[in-house]
């Protein structure tokens, strides 16, 4: 880029005028999202179905893209739910780039055809669009909230205490107040930057800071009720947040979360759940802890199933190389902990983008400051969106008369709305990539039923004893270990299936195994009456199923 004009573009960048005119607009608005995947689904339509869950109460459509070629029902399945905050744009480009990435590529190599005809992928591009829209109205803020209109504070009013725009650039953003008492202070970095000062090193604060607008209701808080209901990702059954902003009435009360739920329990063949929202357990796994795994109601990974999470953690990690991932543990009432707990599955989470680790620099030429990583995020956000001439990211601070504080100095800006989880839509190819590869060895590792050392031996009575293994020849377990405490989880079957003139004289005619780890086996046997062929049939909804037929001698 000309250094002139990079000078001016980055002077836009960091200025304080609207960002409006500069800002990323780069991302899909609902009725834009809704046309990419309808003509996705007639491109390909021998690969992918798109269908609907269900409605928010905006009359928005909940998407799901089925792929997997042929009985695609019956096939074990992994599950991709995006967009679960609405804040979070980038994992839903990031899914759909990833399904456009799979479907082209099966039309050109042989073996993502073989994944789609041995696998599904459920995909949910977007789980809460009525939150996610916000994002392209004419007054930006970050909406986490479906359109279910909900009494948080519960004053008997709603939305009484909304976000306005006080310097009319069209974006919500923080105010900070001159107070002695205030517990914040400008970063020594990037005093553009206010941090929390740390009383325990000596630091003093000086600021109050607030998000941008009024008092409305004069309760002593700040834009307390906007327009938005209830939080996707906070109104589901494990460890939900009773009476907490956000999470609703009840578990399960918004038609998003059960539209999502009452699907899942109707798809017995999922076999794991990937989330793409704020929690991170796949750069660093959950760990085992034998006081939670061991409570009443269990709070924590059971021992095998944490194993099996530290093992997809390598194979993330070695898969998409992906460094300096956020510590974010999962949180009350998410769709991460349902998942598992409740639904039964193995259940991860990535927030699939997170700002890059910038290199510490030594470079001191021109008078500058040796470069090396901050302690707080938003500086380090600034640094590397500096370093990729992102525009419209931040509105310098400007002072502002403000009727709730009216002798003391008052100054609004701050990190524009949305900008620290959408990057630039152009840099999420490559990543969408990463991903693709690491479903691809995932689905490798996955388990797979097959019927091994068969025996039919004759004997005493004229009858005919048969013997064999089931073996579980993938690298990864049939089934989570507490799918083996739930209903919901199909155990490992094996059925001996007999005509008209045969019987079974000892044995189960159906016999049922618990979670088979990789490369394990189980052995049945029966002894059986008749003459001709019987079938040995092992099946699991996630493990797949195979038959093999044995005569009766």
């Amino acid at each position: 880029m000309n250094k002139h004009l990079k000078a001016a573009f980055l002077g836009i960048a960091f200025s304080g005028i609207s960002t409006l005119a500069v800002a990323q607009r780069d991302y899909q608005s609902y009725e834009q999202l809704t046309a990419r995947l309808q003509k996705l689904s007639t491109r390909y339509s021998k690969l992918v179905s798109l269908t609907t869950v269900g409605k928010t109460a905006t009359g928005k459509e909940i998407w799901l893209l089925t792929m997997g070629r042929d009985n695609a029902a019956n096939k074990p399945a992994i599950v991709v739910a995006a967009g679960v905050e609405g804040t979070q744009l980038a994992t839903t480009e990031l899914a759909v780039q990833m399904a456009e990435q799979m479907l082209q590529g099966a039309v050109l190599q042989d073996s993502i055809r073989d994944l789609l005809l041995s696998k599904t992928f459920y995909i949910f591009p977007n789980l809460n669009p009525d939150a996610s829209e916000q994002y392209h109205e004419k007054l930006r803020w970050e909406r986490s909230g479906n359109a279910q209109p909900i009494d948080d504070d519960r004053d008997g009013r709603m939305f009484e205490d909304a976000y306005e725009d006080l310097n009319k650039d069209g974006l919500i953003t923080m105010m900070r107040v001159k107070n002695p008492t205030g517990p914040y202070r400008p970063a020594d970095e990037d005093p553009r930057v206010m941090v929390k000062a740390d009383v325990s090193k000596g630091e003093k604060g000086g600021y109050l800071l607030y998000t941008e607008g009024i008092d409305n209701d004069k309760d002593g808080k700040w834009n307390e009720d906007p327009e938005g209901g209830v939080m996707f990702n906070r109104n589901f059954t494990f460890d939900y947040p009773y009476f907490q902003q956000g999470a609703g009435e009840h578990p399960m009360s918004e038609r998003e979360t059960k539209a999502f739920a009452d699907f899942m329990y109707e798809a017995r063949n999922v076999y794991a759940v990937f989330v793409f929202g704020p929690a991170n357990t796949l750069t660093e796994p959950l760990r085992f802890d034998k006081a939670a795994a061991s409570k009443r109601i269990v709070s924590g990974l059971l021992e095998k199933d944490a194993a099996v999470n530290s093992q997809i953690s390598k194979l993330y990690n070695r898969t998409t190389r992906l460094k300096n991932g956020p510590k974010v543990a999962p949180s009350p009432g998410d769709v991460l902990q349902w998942a598992y707990f409740h639904y039964g599955r193995f259940s991860y989470s990535t927030p699939g983008w997170w700002t890059p680790a910038l290199e510490a620099s030594q470079d001191t030429t021109g008078g500058k400051k040796p470069l090396t990583p901050s302690e707080h995020d938003d500086v380090n956000f600034l640094r590397w969106a500096e370093a990729n001439d992102m525009a419209g990211v931040f509105v310098n601070w400007k002072p502002i008369k403000h009727p709730d504080f009216p002798d003391q100095e008052v100054e609004i800006g701050g990190l524009a709305p949305y900008v620290k989880q959408t990057p630039p839509v152009r840099t999420l190819g490559p990543l969408a990539t990463k991903h693709f590869q690491f479903f691809s060895a995932y689905a490798k590792w996955m388990p797979s039923l097959q019927i091994v050392n068969i025996s039919s031996e004759k004997v005493a009575g004229g009858l005919t004893r048969i013997t064999a293994d089931v073996y579980n020849q993938g690298s990864l377990p049939t089934h989570s270990e507490i799918g083996d405490r739930t209903r919901w989880v199909q155990k490992v079957k094996v059925t001996l299936k007999l005509s008209d003139k045969q019987e079974v004289v000892s044995g189960n005619q159906i016999q049922l195994s618990n979670a088979l780890a990789g490369g394990e086996k189980f052995q049945v046997s029966w002894l059986v009456n008749g003459k001709g062929y019987v079938s040995i049939i092992a099946s699991s909804p996630t493990a797949g199923k195979q038959t093999k037929e044995v005569f009766l001698r």
